[in-house]
C-alpha cells in the first residue's frame, strides 16, 4: 500500500532522469557539431573525420523543393561533379564526408545539402547515414575526379 502512495513521485523522479540523461547527450551533440565533429550513428561515441576533402554532388532538385525518404532519393539521383562551379543556377548540391567512430570503428556519412546563393552555400538539410550504400558513389566520385586530374595534365 505504501508504494502506490509513492508512486506518482516515483514515477516522476524516473522521467526527470531519463529526461537529464537525453539532454546531455543532446546538449554533447550539439557541441561536437559545432566544432565540425559528429557523433557515431551506432554508439553515440565520438567520430572523427576520415575524408581528406568532401566529396561533392549534384542533386537535381531545385530552390523550394523537397525530398521524401532522404537515403534512398540521396542514393539514386546523385551525381558525382568536381567543382562548385558545375552546379547550375538554381540547383542544389551536397558534401558528403565519411567519419569514422573512436568507439566502434564503425564508418558514416555526413552528407550537407545545399543551395549557392551569390557565392555562398547555405545549408538546407543534414543527414547522417551508414557508410556501406554510399560507397560506390564515392568511389564513383574518387574516379571522376581522376580521371579530370589526368585530363587537365596533359593540357
Amino acid at each position: 500500500m505504501k508504494l502506490f502512495y509513492y508512486l506518482p513521485e516515483i514515477v516522476c523522479v524516473a522521467a526527470l532522469a531519463a529526461v537529464l540523461v537525453f539532454g546531455l547527450f543532446f546538449v554533447r551533440d550539439l557541441f561536437r557539431k559545432k566544432k565540425g565533429e559528429s557523433s557515431c550513428i551506432y554508439c553515440k561515441a565520438a567520430a572523427a573525420k576520415i575524408s581528406q576533402y568532401p566529396y561533392l554532388f549534384l542533386i537535381p532538385v531545385s530552390f523550394g523543393e523537397t525530398y521524401a525518404e532522404p537515403e534512398k532519393y540521396l542514393l539514386s539521383h546523385m551525381r558525382p561533379i568536381a567543382g562548385k562551379e558545375q552546379i547550375p543556377t538554381g540547383m542544389r548540391a551536397c558534401y558528403v564526408e565519411v567519419y569514422s567512430c573512436t568507439g566502434c570503428d564503425k564508418k558514416h556519412v555526413v552528407v550537407k545539402d545545399f543551395l549557392r546563393v551569390r557565392g555562398e552555400d547555405h545549408i538546407k538539410e543534414i543527414h547522417e547515414f551508414a557508410y556501406e550504400p554510399f560507397r560506390p558513389l564515392l568511389e564513383a566520385w574518387e574516379e571522376t575526379n581522376q580521371v579530370q586530374e589526368k585530363r587537365n595534365q596533359a593540357l
